[in-house]
């Protein structure tokens, strides 16, 4: 069976030989920070980070530099004959924060709202996907954990530094809460990432060298002297996050992340935070709220769907789709609502419902979906979208869930 650095190391491999610069820059950079392959990798490593990063405009790469390329392999080369002079132990991860039935209730002459009570452990170096339409109680949640919204009832027991505390001195000082609309602040960025972690207790070469890691691991190189002004939406988000990992937080929250992010920049946050909570160094424990609920469960390790402030499930996927009863796919070709209704007719269980860019298909779970295909293309229609969503959370959007 593989090690944990053998994964990363035929990881990095892959990415060269694909010439995925940027992953391969950053997996460099993170395998130097979370092993100790001495200071002059780590450096070498970050320096490559910083060209490539420099190389780009407005966001878009150009065209590969073969001199970066080949100043990588030589990097990994060298790493790999290698072996780290320590290696951090890997511990069962620990619990953060247990939280236990705890619960809301907003009263108004117009409108009332009970968040009911939840039950979760944060635990170290997984990933919480909160889904569900707006206004089911997902800021709600959140806000009780960071502390920023008292609970009607239940508790929240927190572990940091190795003991229960209920001190919220010590509380705010691990948990990062980044809410989906950021507040201005002001001078560039590198001045607010290196005045944060002052704040937080990193001086001195070790504030500079935090600050250097976070704007090149984040692809922040060429903003680094820019004001809030002048960052975009996407920009200011990975801002904020940078802020936040500069200081090294145990629990890192985050409400709506994806909401304002084209597809690209929504994967590339994904699995940026799924590196985060995979870290040797520092495995952050990560709760994200989100409607975009494909991405979410590429990478969450539990997810929990809130419905009218319940949550209708609350566990991993692979527990979800023990549960499954049936099979539902998102489909859509050459054919109409009607030619659909009447090719499936025969099949038992059928429920279809149409979309604006596809057809949800319900049926029993004696059906597949290469069933589907070849009734489809028996009949001379053609197939130009399809998702299979039988395992996927997505179907508790539904009215009859």
């Amino acid at each position: 069976m593989q090690t944990e650095l053998e994964k990363r190391l035929e990881e990095i491999d892959l990415c060269l030989l694909n010439e995925d610069l940027n992953r391969a820059g950053q997996r460099l950079l993170d395998l130097t920070y979370d092993y100790e392959f001495g200071q002059e990798h780590r450096n070498a490593a970050l320096e490559l980070r910083k060209k490539y990063n420099e190389g780009k405009e407005l966001g878009r790469a150009k065209n590969a530099n073969e001199s970066l390329s080949a100043g990588y392999r030589a990097l990994f080369d060298s790493i790999v004959k290698l072996q780290p002079q320590s290696v951090p132990a890997l511990s069962s991860p620990k619990v953060l924060a247990r939280i236990s039935d705890i619960g809301k209730q907003f009263r108004s002459t117009l409108h009332n709202f009970h968040f009911r009570p939840i039950s979760i452990d944060l635990v170290q170096g997984t990933i919480i996907g909160l889904v569900g339409e707006n206004g089911n109680g997902k800021t709600t949640l959140l806000r009780m954990i960071c502390g920023d919204l008292a609970a009607d009832e239940g508790n929240i027991e927190y572990y940091f530094d190795g003991a229960a505390t209920n001190d919220w001195q010590i509380i705010k000082k691990k948990i990062a809460f980044i809410p989906q609309r950021q507040e201005r602040w002001y001078g560039t960025i590198q001045d607010k990432l290196s005045f944060n972690a002052a704040i937080k207790g990193y001086h001195g070469e070790l504030n500079t060298e935090k600050v250097d890691f976070i704007i090149h691991r984040m692809g922040l190189t060429n903003f680094r002297e820019l004001s809030w002004t002048q960052l975009s939406s996407g920009y200011k988000l990975r801002f904020e996050i940078a802020m936040a990992l500069v200081w090294d937080p145990a629990v890192l929250i985050l409400d709506e992340p994806l909401a304002n992010l084209d597809i690209q920049a929504q994967e590339l946050l994904l699995q940026d935070l799924r590196n985060l909570a995979d870290s040797l160094r520092n495995p952050v424990s990560i709760i994200l709220s989100s409607q975009q609920l494909h991405e979410v469960e590429t990478v969450a390790d539990r997810i929990i769907f809130l419905k009218n402030g319940n949550a209708i499930f609350n566990g991993n996927l692979h527990e979800f789709r023990k549960q499954e009863t049936s099979r539902t796919f998102e489909i859509n070709g050459n054919f109409s609502y009607q030619e659909l209704q009447k090719l499936l007719e025969g099949w038992n269980d059928v429920r279809i419902e149409q979309s604006a860019s596809s057809f949800t298909v319900s049926c029993s779970d004696h059906y597949t979906k290469e069933e589907l295909f070849r009734l489809l293309l028996s009949n001379n229609y053609s197939i130009e979208y399809f998702r299979n969503i039988s395992g996927s959370t997505k179907k508790l959007f539904s009215d009859k869930y």
